[in-house]
């Protein structure tokens, strides 16, 4: 807005904080009815529960393929990172029945044909391509990579992803080594030793889930979106994912008696509707950095308008 000679940008009064928060909030809740939030987490949850089995198998496959004998088995670093970011408490022990499914099925695991390989890749980009949909959908672009380079994109991302395991591998190996050299400095022991440890490894697995969400965000949709925006949406993210963990476990703690209802299948239960909600916080970070970055993208043209062209 300009004033009539036309000399200076006339900007709006400031609503205040507490109106500009509320606008806000509505319109990420209006893009998401619009979306159709809950629909995409389906999708996600259905995609991941099958591609789920033989991503694992993958990962650890393509880890133990490019890394030599020195470095730790990679299932004990997958395995790990996979239940601490499961909810615990409860009579449903979830982190303890999918460690038993999990163990049962590398117990079982024979090698890498190049026929498995392949068969693996397939199936886990299903779950890639459903991530490209949705991020389609909430970052407004009209069309995707179409069928044949969307599934090309797919099937490169798998092992994009695989040798993105295998650098989190060498950066956990190197982090233990720099904390045993300052363990031996400090002189840490007995209970401040344990905690110590125990933050720094979930420091490191909350920074590769948060790096790993900005790759995702970043250039899963058809164009690569601004670096501003992607941060935007994995710091919402991982944040929220980890407040809604907490609380989720809580629930299964004091509140919920998923053996009642479900008997045997509590434990299917309880993983897929934490699947599902962790879909949900997976897309409300994208709807959240989309608002976001359109909302600063309208404030910056208020307060900069375009000089009118003289004819």
């Amino acid at each position: 807005m300009t004033d009539p000679q036309g000399k200076a940008p006339v900007l709006p009064p400031d609503p205040g904080w507490a109106r500009r928060l509320r606008h806000f909030l509505f319109r990420v809740v209006s893009k998401a009815e619009e979306d159709n939030i809950f629909f995409m987490a389906g999708a996600i949850t259905f995609n991941l529960l099958v591609a789920l089995v033989p991503l694992i198998l993958l990962l650890i496959g393509i880890s133990g393929f490019v890394l030599t004998s020195r470095f730790p088995d990679p299932a004990s670093i997958l395995i790990p990172f996979l239940l601490g970011n499961l909810p615990t408490g409860g009579e449903v022990d979830l982190v303890a029945r999918v460690q038993t499914v999990i163990d049962s099925l590398l117990a079982e695991r024979a090698g890498f044909s190049v026929v498995g390989f392949l068969v693996f890749v397939w199936i886990s980009t299903r779950l890639v391509g459903t991530l490209r949909t949705v991020l389609r959908e909430i970052f407004d672009f009209p069309h995707g990579r179409g069928i044949i380079r969307g599934k090309l994109f797919d099937a490169v991302m798998v092992l994009v992803g695989g040798l993105l395991f295998v650098v989190n591998i060498g950066t956990t190996v190197l982090v233990e080594a720099f904390q045993e050299f300052g363990i031996g400095l400090v002189g840490l022991e007995g209970e401040g030793l344990s905690m110590f440890r125990q933050t720094v490894a979930q420091l490191l697995a909350f920074a590769f889930i948060w790096a790993l969400f900005v790759l995702v965000y970043r250039y899963f949709p058809p164009r690569r979106i601004p670096w501003r925006t992607a941060l935007t949406a994995a710091t919402f993210t991982g944040l929220l994912f980890e407040v809604t963990k907490y609380l989720f476990s809580w629930y299964l703690t004091n509140a919920a008696d998923y053996t009642t209802i479900y008997g045997g299948l509590a434990s299917a239960a309880v993983l897929f509707f934490w699947i599902y909600n962790s879909a949900i916080v997976f897309i409300l970070g994208g709807e959240v950095a989309q608002v976001y970055t359109m909302s600063r993208t309208r404030r910056l043209h208020a307060s900069n308008p375009v000089p009118p062209v003289n004819g």
